[in-house]
């Protein structure tokens, strides 16, 4: 398999799983976006487009060094921000994944394989960043993204509990 399959098969299962939660917080009746697990975590609509954003920051502003597409979106759901839903609708959330991640994996596919390599270089990003080549980004990307679908499985589950006495 190539680096470029296994970047696509790594999107796939990290897609697969965050859907999977998504359904089953809705089959178990949780469609409230702004509901926050009883140990203070972000609420279900933050960490819902906080996932977009990690797309969008992990291609846009790290690798392509400019700014996010969707700006509005990303400066509500970044890391720092209280962890609230701000009212962005569903599909709105929903189409932010689907664009940033569809760009993210078009670059992928697109891109030629000395770019996989490039550095990030000092000055152009948060610290933690600095001297990680675009793959290596794109790693700590799906890393980052299954780390919140954690949160998910941990939101649903403080539902379940909380609806069942």
């Amino acid at each position: 398999m190539s680096g470029i399959q296994d970047i696509l098969l790594t999107a796939k299962s990290v897609r697969t799983w965050r859907d999977m939660e998504i359904r089953l917080l809705s089959e178990s009746g949780c469609d409230d976006l702004s509901y926050r697990p009883r140990t203070g975590m972000s609420s279900y609509g933050w960490v819902l487009t906080h996932q977009a954003a990690i797309y969008d920051f992990s291609l846009n502003m790290l690798i392509k060094q400019g700014p996010p597409q969707y700006p509005e979106l990303f400066k509500l759901y970044s890391p720092g921000t209280a962890g609230d839903w701000m009212e962005t609708p569903l599909t709105e959330i929903l189409d932010y994944f689907d664009t940033t991640e569809k760009a993210l994996l078009d670059w992928v596919e697109k891109t030629e394989p000395a770019d996989f390599e490039k550095v990030i270089e000092e000055g152009t990003a948060p610290s933690f960043f600095i001297g990680m080549t675009h793959r290596e980004v794109i790693a700590n990307a799906f890393t980052h993204l299954n780390y919140h679908t954690g949160h998910l499985t941990a939101i649903r589950k403080d539902w379940e509990n909380t609806k069942s006495g």
